[in-house]
């Protein structure tokens, strides 16, 4: 059982004492005053990650330090295999000062198991029993013989509870409806989203950055799996660090400050358990997964250097070596040595190779617009990250799945080995459309300009329009006995009565559907 992750995945090696220090005490105040009752069971009902062939982590958070027993059964079994979990404080969740929240202040308990001697391809199901309550779900561990699957992407989901009763704008291509106000609010929208992803039962879920508002505050962690779990009780997600995990919080003194990012950023790596990278304090930062013949890329590459320079996607931050801790993407850095390496053994070993970040470098949303703080230009802009796109050209990186400008938008670099560029940032939040100053010469599809809202009659919306949605990729084998990879992307479209009432979503597709051919190589 790993302490507090490993002890935070080790970054507080790179704190100093003084900081450290102040950080036990915050934790011993919440302990010793101000935390409201909680009831003794879950604060997070149980999830998976982290899945291999013959293992899983199982991970919930408790109110109170009391073991969880968790019961799993194999396919019809009726006599399960019990676990008692570890519980460990997790000081990494305090509230800030400025947050009020349902469940009073009192720090939580981390559990995690990781469950080995599994069967690869196996069913199971669980239970957990938490200080009174249950929680069950189910999951397929990976099987060992590479088949048909499927995953989602989605990003900027963006959950807080000010999401609630607050809808999107939604703009419109005329000056008249630039300014309307979505259908449903932001929280219901990511809801549907999610309803609809759990209907097409995905092997696994990526999330290209930005899952909650602020990474600094507790409470939008807390809408975020009071809308999540119940999808990842039997998916796992995969999530890439986006600017907002980096986000102290509005009410934050210093909002990107080195320390207090730092903050945010650890209730993310307290949340997830993801493969290793060897790379001591960036350790889950940035990662690689394989499955069947994919290998998927996810990097952080929410700073560069040098900082309030061309090349730096947050302006706001430093990254390391310039007194931050974020780590550099520029060439020599750690973070590009490895992605480097690892793109080689992809384009030795596999038949496809994506990669997964927040910033999208070809867009046409406002942060398409030249890094800077003045007139048209952008604090965060995806354009420093056009630099990598040799590398990714050189070593034959077929997809690259992003976010940050809140769009459906598809895009092909050109050249010898061209690459689709997908901006998926419409989990739940922003709708937006195309940016004055903002130009994408290889965009080939936006749903704001390519999906025009046709509406009936009545005046109600039939058909079209911006939505939140996904992208959803299946992987299959194929006659010739290599691999096809099919990218659809889905848009949840809400469903109105003659009255204008939305009354249900349904799953839609944008017309905008690719096939990609592998190459000659496989796991």
């Amino acid at each position: 059982m790993k302490s507090w992750k490993q002890n935070s995945k080790n970054w507080e090696r790179t704190l100093s004492a003084a900081r450290a220090s102040s950080w036990i005490v915050l934790a011993f105040l919440f302990l010793a005053g101000g935390a409201s009752p909680a009831a003794a069971g879950f604060r997070v009902t149980p999830y998976v990650q982290n899945p291999h062939e013959t293992g899983v982590t199982l991970m919930w958070f408790s109110n109170t330090e009391r073991a969880g027993e968790v019961r799993l059964y194999r396919g019809s079994q009726q006599v399960p295999t019990t676990y008692r979990s570890a519980p460990v404080l997790a000081p990494e969740m305090a509230y800030q000062d400025s947050e009020q929240p349902e469940n009073g202040t009192a720090l939580p308990y981390r559990h995690e198991l990781r469950l080995h001697g599994l069967v690869p391809g196996g069913q199971y199901r669980y239970t957990v029993e938490q200080g009174g309550e249950t929680a069950s779900g189910a999951f397929r561990t990976r099987p060992e013989e590479p088949g048909s699957f499927r995953f989602i992407v989605f990003a900027d989901s963006e959950t807080e509870p000010e999401s609630v009763g607050s809808p999107a704008r939604w703009p419109g291509t005329e000056p008249a409806t630039a300014e309307r106000r979505y259908l449903v609010d932001q929280e219901r929208g990511y809801r549907e989203n999610l309803r609809v992803i759990a209907e097409r039962s995905p092997d696994f879920v990526a999330i290209a950055g930005d899952l909650v508002e602020s990474g600094g505050e507790q409470r939008d962690w807390d809408e975020f799996w009071r809308l999540t779990a119940p999808l990842a009780s039997g998916t796992p997600i995969y999530p890439a660090l986006g600017n907002h995990e980096y986000w102290a919080g509005p009410n934050a003194s210093r909002r990107f400050q080195e320390w207090e990012a730092e903050r945010a950023v650890a209730k993310y790596r307290s949340y997830f358990d993801l493969p290793s990278n060897g790379m001591g304090p960036h350790h889950e930062r940035y990662y690689s997964i394989d499955w069947g013949p994919l290998t998927l890329v996810v990097l952080d590459l929410s700073n560069g250097v040098p900082h309030r320079s061309a090349a730096d996607t947050n302006w706001y931050q430093r990254a390391e070596g310039e007194g931050g801790f974020a780590p550099s993407w520029a060439p020599g850095s750690r973070q590009y040595r490895w992605l480097e390496k690892t793109l080689q053994r992809a384009q030795r070993e596999s038949a496809f190779t994506f990669v997964m970040f927040h910033y999208s470098p070809y867009s046409s949303g406002p942060h398409a617009l030249p890094a800077g703080d003045g007139e048209g230009e952008d604090p965060l802009s995806g354009v420093p990250l056009r630099a990598l796109s040799p590398l990714f050209q050189r070593h034959g990186v077929d997809v690259v799945l992003n976010g940050h400008d809140e769009m459906a938008e598809h895009s092909i670099l050109p050249g010898e080995h061209e690459i689709h560029f997908y901006d998926v940032g419409i989990g739940g939040d922003g709708l937006r459309g195309p940016a004055a100053g903002a130009e994408n010469p290889y965009r080939v599809f936006l749903a704001h300009d390519d999906a025009p809202e046709i509406y009936g009659a009545d005046g109600t919306l039939v058909e079209g329009g911006k939505h939140y949605g996904h992208l959803e990729v299946n992987v299959s084998p194929d006659a010739a006995g290599g691999w096809r990879a099919r990218f659809d992307m889905v848009y949840v479209f809400p469903v109105m009565d003659p009255n204008g009432r939305v009354v249900r979503f349904e799953r839609r597709l944008y017309d905008d559907s690719l096939t990609l051919v592998s190459r000659e190589k496989h796991r």
